[in-house]
């Protein structure tokens, strides 16, 4: 599979970032960044580059890349039906309840993205996760998108 459009869900300290970086060693890919957070977008997309996150140089290479082929987006639907590789590069706070309350990582905003890149999916997709998660957590990614995935649709990763 060529891959020649990634999508990341997550315009955060992992998925901003590292998208930014993809988008300007691979200027053949197209890369769109998306979030639910129409303020964290605007500022990817603000024309003085005040970027959201402070990394050295970042600025630089979203200013060399945006538009051409790095894209930053509150349209997450389109977004995953184009792509062919979708990084799950989203929040993962510590639980505030239950069982590891204080100490385990929360898994609903990977859950959530798993579940709305089976519900909208179009076609074959690579999903790669990206967030800071325990050991298996792909597994359950992958029982998700297994068990709600679309016919004529499948998952790889």
């Amino acid at each position: 599979m060529k891959v020649s459009k990634v999508c990341c869900i997550g315009a955060g300290y992992v998925g901003g970032p590292s998208c930014s970086v993809i988008a300007s060693k691979c200027p053949e890919v197209t890369v769109t960044v998306v979030d639910l957070s129409q303020e964290r977008i605007d500022a990817w997309n603000s024309p003085d580059y005040n970027l959201p996150i402070f990394e050295p140089n970042l600025a630089d290479v979203v200013k060399k890349c945006r538009g051409k082929n790095l894209f930053f987006s509150t349209d997450i639907t389109s977004a995953i039906c184009e792509a062919d590789l979708i990084f799950i590069s989203v929040n993962t706070p510590t639980k505030t309840f239950g069982l590891g309350k204080g100490r385990a990582a929360d898994l609903k905003y990977i859950e959530a993205a798993a579940r709305m890149i089976a519900d909208v999916a179009i076609g074959d997709k690579v999903v790669v996760e990206k967030s800071t998660v325990p050991v298996r957590a792909a597994e359950s990614i992958q029982r998700i998108l297994t068990a709600n995935t679309k016919k004529g649709c499948a998952f790889g990763g």
